[in-house]
């Protein structure tokens, strides 16, 4: 006889000691003798396959319902979303009474000057659009065009301003830099105007743009402080005490002045010294080019520089906002503004990661009841 032919009871079960032979019973892990798959004689241990088959319809099951919930739970949750939009759309459908805004055409007018900030022409310059990817072209007669542009512009937000304010006076700053110069190499190799040809065209520029305002009968008056930059010095560096005296600009200004001699409604304000004042409306300004703030390129731009400046001005003389040029960056605070510029980016201001800006130059409406109100960035391309 042998070990095939002798028959061993199947410990699967405790109920069951079904009497097997060797060949159909193998030890399983705890070394038991059991029944193999599919040859339990009462039927009860299926083969391998059909238990892994059996495995995998319940998982699949398992996920199917899993996924059913999910899906139940997100068509509740769209349920809810559209009934609290159905309500407040019923809310809205049932808005009440609504309220009739009445016109009041007995509105006081107060009167409001306009202060238009002119710096930063640099006239003469030449910029040629493969030095600034495309960004801008400049020359004199695109200076021309530009100062026209600018001139004809703020005389559309005038007419915008006089519907709700009375118009009788604009201050129009000529803050400096209104020439390029040649004070670098480089600009003696690209102009094509000397500084006193740049000089001439300047003048002719502002004339025209004083001339223009003035056919406007509404201005009975023209005010026009000027304030020298540091483009438009004859020395090596600029200087302090004598700056003015050192000044195309300067002595620009001073022939505008003996051109509009008699004519009372054009009134010159030429300051020798950087900083310029002027009571408009009760209200304070101060001019300045801007030369003598320097920021060294912070994180904060020029905005924590320039309010230091401001402060340590007013610590002697007081004013209720300060107006700059130099930057080439139409900016505005609660108590300082800093224009644009005439002439757009260029190849300097690319070197050094100023953002490009379009030429413009910054209006400023100060009226006598309400103060600073309108403010307009002029376009002049």
């Amino acid at each position: 006889m042998t070990t095939d032919d002798l028959l061993f009871s199947c410990r699967r079960y405790r109920h069951c000691r079904q009497k097997l032979p060797a060949s159909d019973l193998y030890r399983d892990d705890t070394g038991v003798m059991v029944c193999k798959p599919g040859m339990c004689p009462n039927g009860k241990n299926l083969n391998r396959q059909t238990a892994l088959d059996l495995q995998l319809q319940l998982r699949r099951q398992r996920n199917a319902v899993k996924e059913a919930n999910n899906a139940k739970e997100s068509l509740l949750d769209q349920v809810h979303s559209l009934q609290e939009r159905l309500q407040v759309a019923l809310d809205i459908q049932d808005a009440g009474d609504i309220p009739t805004i009445e016109s009041k055409p007995g509105t006081s007018r107060s009167e409001a000057i306009p202060v238009l900030l002119c710096s930063d022409w640099h006239c003469g310059a030449v910029v040629k659009p493969d030095t600034v990817n495309g960004l801008n072209r400049y020359d004199v007669d695109i200076f021309h065009d530009r100062v026209a542009a600018l001139f004809r512009n703020t005389a559309k937000v005038v007419r915008m301003v006089r519907s709700t304010s009375d118009l009788s006076r604009i201050v129009v700053w000529l803050g400096g830099d209104m020439i390029d110069n040649q004070i670098h190499p480089e600009q003696i190799q690209t102009q094509e105007l000397s500084p006193t040809q740049q000089l001439i065209e300047c003048e002719r520029a502002i004339i025209a743009g004083l001339n223009y305002l003035l056919e406007d009968k509404g201005f009975e008056q023209v005010i026009v402080p000027c304030s020298y930059g540091n483009h438009g010095r004859t020395t090596i560096k600029m200087q302090a005490d004598n700056a003015h005296a050192t000044s195309y600009e300067w002595l620009m200004y001073q022939n505008l002045r003996r051109h509009y001699k008699g004519n009372d409604r054009v009134q010159f304000h030429v300051s020798d010294g950087n900083i310029l004042y002027l009571d408009v409306l009760g209200q304070k300004l101060r001019f300045h080019h801007g030369d003598a703030i320097k920021y060294g390129g912070g994180v904060g731009g020029i905005t924590v520089p320039l309010q230091k400046w401001v402060y340590r001005q007013d610590v002697g003389i007081r004013a209720d906002h300060s107006f700059f040029g130099h930057f080439h960056t139409l900016t505005m605070g609660q108590n300082w503004s800093v224009n644009g510029s005439l002439i757009g980016p260029t190849a300097y201001g690319l070197k050094l990661g100023f953002p490009p800006e379009r030429p413009q130059q910054l209006l400023r409406c100060i009226d006598r009841d309400r103060g600073f109100t309108i403010s307009a960035p002029v376009l002049t391309d």
